[in-house]
């Protein structure tokens, strides 16, 4: 089984968390990231955030700005989270 970088982020005011995988190939940022509530849950694929270099710049500007993941995909990389996904 391949193990990918892991971050976890803290919960903001909506109380939600996030949870990504990032990956820096040749200096090019890509992430994927969960973002769940209480309720529900979303995971998006993005790349480099805008004049930022640090991981979790690029990972919360995929929560916000990403390509939603299908609920197949999402729960390919993110099993654990047992809430229901967000359509």
């Amino acid at each position: 089984m391949k193990v990918y970088p892991y971050y976890l982020f803290d919960r903001d005011a909506d109380l939600s968390y996030y949870e990504g995988r990032f990956w820096s190939p040749q200096g090019k940022q890509i992430t994927i990231v969960a973002v769940a509530s209480d309720r529900d849950w979303a995971a998006y694929v993005g790349t480099d955030a805008p004049d930022s270099r640090r991981e979790i710049d690029t990972c919360k500007w995929a929560a916000s700005y990403g390509c939603k993941l299908s609920v197949e995909d999402a729960k390919h990389f993110f099993p654990d989270i047992k809430l229901p996904y967000r359509g």
